[in-house]
């Protein structure tokens, strides 16, 4: 009877142990993946030699970087407006993982008419809301963003830890320019 008493409770955690370990998915693959990804895209230059993608960091956290190729000649929206952080913006977006799985789209929603998410940038991933206050009315981009600047190692519905996410972005329009301070 003292046996089995001191090795219940031995047997309790080595059982409780490998139950933990069955559940417990290891991503250290999934996120060297990412970040090669990331690498391999801040490598691409241009026939010019110029990089293909511009880094675009926030002052205040230089690792929550994103890249972006922009799609549209940009002479043709330079003077256009540029939404501030708490601007009320109109934009279409679809996202895909890096093995190009569609994680979500504005295409889905009918909420704001014709496609449209209506979002304030600062009310997004670090990655977007960087992404979206360097475009101007009429832009349209391809923009990389990393776990760091996007939903970090934690799981977020269908996005898995240490995603980098692949977003299309068209910027329509910034019904609101600034929130009353």
């Amino acid at each position: 009877m003292k046996k089995l008493l001191l090795t219940l409770p031995l047997t309790t955690i080595l059982f409780a142990s490998c139950l933990k370990d069955d559940n417990t998915v290891d991503y250290t693959e999934w996120e060297q993946k990412n970040m090669a990804f990331v690498t391999e895209k801040q490598a691409l230059v241009t026939p010019e030699g110029r990089p293909l993608y511009t880094r675009l960091a926030p002052d205040w956290a230089p690792q929550a970087f994103c890249l972006v190729k922009w799609e549209n000649d940009r002479s043709l929206t330079a003077d256009n407006l540029r939404p501030l952080s708490n601007s009320l913006v109109k934009v279409k977006y679809d996202v895909d993982d890096i093995n190009g799985n569609r994680l979500s789209d504005s295409y889905s929603s009918t909420t704001h008419g014709d496609s449209i998410y209506q979002c304030r940038p600062n009310q997004n991933i670090i990655g977007f809301w960087n992404c979206v206050t360097n475009m101007q009315v009429g832009d349209s981009v391809t923009c990389i963003i990393p776990y760091v600047a996007g939903y970090g190692s934690t799981p977020n519905g269908t996005i898995k830890p240490y995603s980098t996410l692949v977003y299309h972005i068209k910027l329509v329009s910034i019904p609101a320019y600034q929130l009353p301070q």
